[in-house]
This record gives C-alpha cells, sequence and structure tokens, in this order.
C-alpha cells in the first residue's frame, strides 16, 4: 500500500509537531512574552522572549511552548480517502523570575490565550493538507498543579490538547 496525503500527492514531510510548532509560532504575535527573532532564541540575548520547539520543554528558558505528538486514529473511510485525527499536547512553561505569594505573574495566561486564539483561527488547509486544527474532545487544556504547589511556587505549566484532522488515500 502507498498511502497519500491527496493535496501533497506525498505523505507529510515532517512530523506534525514539527509543522504545528512552526505554525505556532509563525503566527504568535503576543507581546508578552514576545517570540524572539528565531523560534528557539538564544535566552542570553533575548531574556524575555518564548521559546518554541517540537519535543518536551528543556526548563532552559524562562518562557517555553514546546509540542509533542500522541495518539493517532482512523476516524472514517470516504470515497476511498481514510480520515485521520494525530493528537498533539501543546506545554506552555514559565518560570517565575521573583517569587511572590500576593499577586500572579500574567504570562501563562497570556500564552494560554495566545495559544486558543492561534488553533480557533485556523482556516482549513492554511497548512496543505491539514484539513482543521480543533480542541481535543476530551481535555482541552489544563494547568498542571502538584498537592504542595503555592503561588509562591516559580515553575508553572500549561496543557493544550489539540488534534489535527487529514486524509490519506491508497494510490497503489
Amino acid at each position: 500500500m502507498s498511502w497519500v496525503v491527496p493535496e501533497l500527492n506525498a505523505d507529510f514531510s515532517q512530523d506534525f509537531e514539527d509543522i504545528i510548532i512552526q505554525y505556532i509560532y509563525d503566527k504568535w504575535t503576543a507581546s508578552s512574552p514576545a517570540k524572539g527573532t528565531t523560534m528557539q532564541t538564544d535566552y542570553e540575548s533575548e531574556p524575555d522572549t518564548i521559546s518554541f520547539k517540537a519535543g518536551f520543554p528543556d526548563f532552559f528558558r524562562p518562557y517555553e511552548c514546546a509540542i509533542v505528538q500522541t495518539r493517532t486514529t482512523p476516524l472514517e473511510k470516504i470515497s476511498g480517502k481514510f480520515v485521520f485525527t494525530t493528537g498533539l499536547d501543546i506545554m506552555l512553561r514559565m518560570k517565575r523570575i521573583q517569587r511572590d505569594a500576593i499577586d500572579m505573574d500574567p504570562e501563562l495566561e497570556d500564552m494560554e490565550t495566545e495559544t486558543q486564539r492561534i488553533i480557533e483561527n485556523y482556516i482549513p488547509n492554511e497548512i496543505t493538507g491539514i484539513k482543521d486544527l480543533v480542541y481535543d474532545d476530551n481535555v482541552s487544556a489544563e494547568r498542571v498543579y502538584g498537592a504542595r504547589d503555592s503561588y509562591a511556587k516559580s515553575d508553572w505549566r500549561s496543557i493544550v490538547h489539540i488534534k489535527v484532522f487529514y486524509e490519506k488515500e491508497d494510490t497503489s
């Protein structure tokens, strides 16, 4: 069998985590934190910027947006084409510069809101072959807290769960 994405007349040339993190980086317009001049901007040269990467956060920067691919599921067969969905977890992380039990830094919420804006404004096939980006039906977003966390902690995280919809067909 030879499976191809009809719009590409080939299979995807990159993993979804690479494709979608580039898309998020390109669409990021938030100023707090702002994106750097490259996806993985050097912290020393641009300390208040967010870094973007496929894979898990590396904990070397104060603001991170990382993404990993999770589960791929065939949904249905329509006219010889299979519709698939692949889940992605977008991990947002911020390290508060200063611990403070009174005031909460707004950057994590700003990062969540910006990610939400980007996903909600996706135009079908804006990325060739990707029919749609939607929130996962089961859990769309969650804060990552532990039983011993307090407002004085310095490492804050959130996970946004999305799905990528696409088609493949057998051309053999």
